[in-house]
C-alpha cells in the first residue's frame, strides 16, 4: 500500500489485537517484545522505520504503563458488593471493559487499577438491594487535574446501574460546554448511544456492539436519558425519559449544570412523580469538581448556599441516595463541618463515610513532573513569561482594557504551536487533535480583542509560509522568526532539522483556527470533528480554568493573579497524557504563578502523604482535614468562605526525609549582606578535609554545633527558617536541638562549584588540585530575581537555599545569594 493509504490507528489496533493473544491477561510486557510484535504482526502493512518506532511508542503506553490503586479512609460497613458482583447481570460494565480493552489506547494496567478501585468504592456505597439497613451515603473521591476522573466515574456508574442504582445523576460544572463535555463522555461509555437520538435515527457507540458477533443474541441496552447532548434537563423534555409514577424499569441518566434552576427544576419533577413522596431509587449522585459551588459557603449552617441547598434537596427526593464527590482540589471538601445540618435536617455534603485517593498512572504529566524540584519536565518545558506584557496588558486591568496588540512572549508561544503542529505532521500525527490555550484576561470583551489579534498574526504568518517557506526563506521576517523559536526550542529535541519541518509548515498553520472559549464563544465540539482532526488556539477565562479538556493541549500562555490553591491548581489544563511528546510541550507563566504552582504542589503532596499515613493508622474521614499547610508564597488553601470550620493550628512539624527549600529571600542589602558573611564563617570554619563529588565539595561527619550557628545566623522570609517565640527559634533550629545528641549529631555539608576559568570565587576559598583541574572554583552566585511587592525577591531558577535530612543531590541544591 501507499503511505497515503496507511491507516495508523487501525494498524494499532490490529496488531494490539495480536499481541492480546498472546499475553493471555498480562497488562505489562517489555519494549524489547513490543518491537518484535510490530515487526512480526507488522509484515502485512510493509512498515517502514519510523513507522514501526511510532507504533512501538504507543503500546509501550498501553503495555508499559503501570497504576497503583491509592488510599483510602472508611468508616465500618457490612461487606456487600462482591457478592453482588458475582450474581448481577453485569451488562454495563462488561461490555464497558471490553471496549476499553479491546478498541481504546487505554492502558491495560489503568483499567485493571479502575477496576479495582471502583470496586472498592462500590463496597461504600449503599446496597440497593438491601434498604433496611441505610437511608444515605457520602463520599468523595481524590484525583489529579486532568487525570481521568470521568473515567473512574463511568466505570462506577456502569456497576452502579449493574447493581441496582436506578437513577444517576452528574453534576458537571457550571457551564454549557464542561456540561456538553460530559453528556458525550456518558453516552459513549455507559449510555451507548446518542442521547439525541430518536426511534427513526439513532447514533449507537463501539460500546453497545462489542459483544454484538460474540455472544449468540446479545442485545444490547440503552439507560434512558433525562438530558442530552443538545440541551440540559427541563420538564417538556422529561415525558419522554421512561419513568412511570417513578418507577425506573432500567436506568435513567440525568447530566446537568450546577445551576440553582435546573437543579431546582429537575428535583421537583423527581418529587412530583409520587405526589411528593419519596422514590424508592436508589438514586447515585455524582458531583464533578465536588469543590466548585457545592460547598456552603454561608455562616449560618440553617441556611445554605442555593447550590448546596438543590443538591441535599435532589438525594432527599429518594428513600435510598449515595452522593460521592469528585475533586482534585479537595480543601474545601474537608473543611465542610462534619455535623451540619440545613433546617429541614438535611444533611450537608461531608464525606462521612469515605475518602478515596486515587493515584496517578506512571504515564501522567502532572504538576509534581513539571513543578516540584525534582521534576522532569520543568527545565524542558516551563518558560517564565518576561516582563513585556507590562506595558500591553497588565495582570491588573478593567474590562475596559484596550488592546492594541499582543506581547512578543506570547508571538512566540504562538510560533511554538505552528512549528510543533509541523513536527507532529513530520512524525505521522497531523490528524490527532492538538491545542494552544491563552488564557490572559477574565474578561469576555478582552478575551474577544486578543483573538483579533491573534487571527491578524496568523493570518500574516500563514501569508508568510505560502510564500516563502517553500523557496527562499531566509527573505522573510516571519520564517526567520520560525527559525529563531525553532533553534531555541525543538532544534536538539526532534531528528527533523528545519528543511525537513519547513515542508510541513503549510498543512500546519492552514489547519489551525482560534476560538472564543467562554459564556459567549461556547465549547469545544470534538463530536463533530473532521478525520484531519481538530487544531486551536483557545482563548478564555474561567471556562479555560476549571474542568475543561483540550485535546493534544501543547501550548500553553497564561497571565493570571490567582488567590487560592485550589483554583491555582484548576487552571493546569496542560496537566494529562501527552503520549510520546510531553517534552515539546510549553508553559508560559509568571515567574509568580511557577513559584505558587511549585508551593501548592508541594502542599498537595503533604496531603496525600498524610492520607497516606492516616489510612495505615485505620483512621476516619471525620480524622482527615487536620493539616493543609499554608503556602509561605501567601497564596490561600482555598477560598476563605469555604473554609468556615478551619482554624489554624500550630503543629510540631517533621522534617525526616524531607528537603526543605527557599524559594525567595529579602529585597534587604543589609539583610543579605549579613547572610553571606554567614555563609563565608560557614565554609570557614569548614575547613580544607572535603572531597569533591558530582561537582561539588562535600564535607562529611560535620559537627551539628556548625549548622546550629549557621541556622541561628541566617535569616530567611520561610515558615520553617523564620525565628519565632521568645527564645527565637525557627522550626529547623527547634528540630535539630532536639535531636542533636541522636540522630542528627552529625552531618553531610554539600556547597555546589563548578570550573570556570577566569571567574572571581566569592567565598575566597583556598585554591586546591582536585581531581586534576587546575582551573579556579566558584559558587554560583545569583544576583537576579523577581521583585515582588511584600520587599522579597523570588529565587526564578530551581536552584535555591536547601536543606535536607535524608537524600543529598549535590547538583545544585544549594545557592549564595551576595548582596541584592
Amino acid at each position: 500500500m501507499s503511505r497515503e493509504e496507511f491507516d495508523f490507528d487501525a494498524t494499532l489496533m490490529y496488531i494490539k489485537t495480536k499481541i492480546a493473544k498472546e499475553i493471555s491477561g498480562r497488562t505489562i510486557v517489555s519494549p524489547g517484545y513490543l518491537q518484535e510484535s510490530v515487526i512480526k504482526f507488522g509484515t502485512p502493512f510493509n512498515l517502514i522505520n519510523e513507522e514501526v518506532a511510532r507504533l512501538v511508542k504507543h503500546l509501550e503506553t498501553i503495555y508499559g504503563t503501570t497504576q497503583q490503586n491509592g488510599s483510602l479512609l472508611r468508616t465500618t460497613f457490612k461487606e456487600w458488593y462482591p457478592k453482588s458482583k458475582l450474581n448481577s447481570d453485569r451488562h454495563y460494565w462488561d461490555r464497558l471493559e471490553k471496549y476499553w480493552r479491546d478498541y481504546s489506547v487505554l492502558p491495560l494496567d489503568v483499567i485493571r487499577s479502575v477496576d479495582e478501585v471502583t470496586d472498592e468504592i462500590m463496597g461504600y456505597v449503599g446496597d440497593p438491594n438491601d434498604k433496611a439497613s441505610w437511608n444515605r451515603r457520602r463520599g468523595l473521591v481524590m484525583g489529579h487535574v486532568q487525570m481521568g476522573k470521568t473515567t473512574n466515574y463511568s466505570a462506577l456508574i456502569s456497576k452502579a446501574s449493574d447493581a441496582g442504582y436506578r437513577i444517576i445523576i452528574v453534576l458537571a460544572g457550571l457551564t454549557k460546554s464542561l456540561r456538553y463535555q460530559t453528556q458525550i463522555r456518558l453516552d459513549k461509555t455507559f449510555v451507548g448511544k446518542s442521547s439525541v437520538s430518536d426511534a427513526t435515527h439513532s447514533k449507537i457507540y463501539d460500546v453497545a456492539t462489542v459483544f454484538i458477533g460474540e455472544i449468540e443474541g446479545y442485545k444490547p441496552r440503552h439507560p434512558y436519558c433525562g438530558t442530552t447532548q443538545i440541551s440540559d434537563f427541563n420538564t417538556g423534555a422529561s415525558k419522554t425519559t421512561g419513568a412511570h409514577e417513578g418507577n425506573f424499569a432500567d436506568p435513567i441518566l440525568f447530566v446537568t449544570k450546577k445551576h440553582p434552576v435546573v437543579l431546582s427544576r429537575l428535583a421537583e419533577w423527581l418529587g412530583g412523580l409520587r405526589l411528593g413522596e419519596q422514590l424508592d431509587g436508589p438514586m447515585l449522585l455524582i458531583d464533578d469538581e465536588a469543590d466548585n459551588a457545592s460547598v456552603n459557603t454561608k455562616d449560618n449552617a440553617l441556611q445554605p448556599t442555593a447550590i448546596n441547598k438543590c443538591i441535599r434537596n435532589l438525594l432527599h427526593t429518594t428513600k435510598h441516595s449515595t452522593y460521592i464527590g469528585y475533586t482534585a482540589t479537595p480543601f474545601a471538601n474537608i473543611f465542610i463541618d462534619p455535623d451540619s445540618i440545613d433546617d429541614l435536617e438535611r444533611e450537608d455534603l461531608f464525606p462521612a463515610d469515605f475518602i478515596k485517593s486515587l493515584e496517578p498512572p506512571t504515564n501522567y504529566v502532572g504538576a509534581k513532573r513539571l513543578f516540584s524540584e525534582s521534576g522532569d519536565l520543568y527545565t524542558q518545558c516551563v518558560r517564565i513569561i518576561p516582563e513585556d506584557y507590562q506595558d500591553l496588558l497588565p495582570l491588573k486591568h478593567p474590562s475596559t482594557h484596550l488592546i492594541h496588540q499582543i506581547p512578543t512572549s506570547l508571538l512566540d508561544a504562538i510560533r511554538e504551536y505552528v512549528l510543533l503542529r509541523a513536527v507532529r505532521i513530520a512524525f505521522g500525527e497531523g490528524d490527532s487533535h492538538s491545542a494552544m490555550l491563552i488564557n490572559i484576561s477574565r474578561f469576555n470583551n478582552v478575551q474577544s480583542q486578543i483573538k483579533s489579534c491573534v487571527d491578524h498574526f496568523i493570518s500574516e504568518t500563514q501569508n508568510a509560509i505560502d510564500s516563502w517557506s517553500m523557496s527562499s526563506w531566509e527573505k522573510s521576517h516571519y520564517l526567520l522568526e520560525l527559525k529563531r523559536v525553532w533553534d531555541t526550542e525543538y532544534a536538539d529535541l526532534v531528528e527533523f532539522d528545519w528543511d525537513e519541518v519547513r515542508k510541513h509548515l503549510i498543512p500546519a498553520i492552514r489547519s489551525i483556527n482560534s476560538q472564543l472559549v467562554n459564556m459567549k464563544g461556547g465549547g469545544i465540539d470534538y463530536e463533530r470533528a473532521p478525520s484531519t482532526g481538530i487544531h486551536i488556539i483557545a482563548i478564555g477565562g474561567l471556562a479555560l480554568a476549571r474542568g475543561l479538556t483540550l485535546e493534544g493541549l501543547s501550548v500553553s500562555y497564561v497571565l493570571r493573579n490567582v488567590g487560592a490553591a485550589d483554583t491555582l491548581l484548576q487552571m493546569g489544563r496542560w496537566f494529562g497524557y501527552r503520549t510520546g511528546f510531553e517534552n515539546l510541550c510549553r508553559i508560559h507563566a509568571t515567574a509568580q504563578l511557577i513559584g505558587d504552582f511549585s508551593e501548592v504542589s508541594e502542599s498537595v503532596e503533604e496531603l496525600r502523604i498524610d492520607f497516606e499515613r492516616m489510612e495505615a493508622l485505620d483512621k476516619t474521614p471525620f480524622e482527615f482535614g487536620l493539616k493543609v499547610r499554608q503556602s509561605s508564597t501567601g497564596i490561600a488553601i482555598t477560598a476563605a468562605n469555604k473554609m468556615r470550620s478551619s482554624k489554624p493550628v500550630l503543629m510540631a512539624e517533621d522534617f525526616s526525609e524531607r528537603h526543605i527549600q527557599a524559594h525567595t529571600i529579602y529585597d534587604d542589602d543589609r539583610i543579605n549582606k549579613s547572610n553571606f558573611k554567614a555563609v563565608k564563617n560557614l565554609v570557614s570554619s569548614l575547613g580544607t578535609n572535603y572531597t569533591w563529588t558530582n561537582n561539588a565539595l562535600i564535607w562529611t561527619k560535620s559537627k551539628v554545633a556548625l549548622i546550629e550557628k549557621f541556622l541561628s545566623d541566617i535569616e530567611l522570609p520561610h515558615n520553617e527558617f523564620m525565628r519565632i517565640g521568645n527564645n527565637g527559634e525557627s522550626l529547623i533550629d527547634a528540630y535539630i536541638q532536639d535531636r542533636s545528641k541522636n540522630e542528627l549529631s552529625d552531618w553531610d555539608i554539600a556547597i555546589p562549584y563548578i570550573f570556570q576559568a577566569g571567574k572571581s570565587d566569592p567565598l575566597n576559598f583556598p585554591l586546591t588540585y582536585l581531581d586534576g583541574f587546575q582551573s579556579p572554583k566558584y559558587c554560583r552566585a545569583r544576583r537576579s530575581g523577581v521583585r515582588e511587592n511584600d520587599g522579597l525577591v523570588k529565587i526564578t531558577s530551581k536552584n535555591a537555599v536547601a536543606f535536607g535530612t535524608d537524600d543529598l543531590s549535590y547538583g545544585e541544591n544549594i545557592e549564595i545569594l551576595q548582596g541584592k
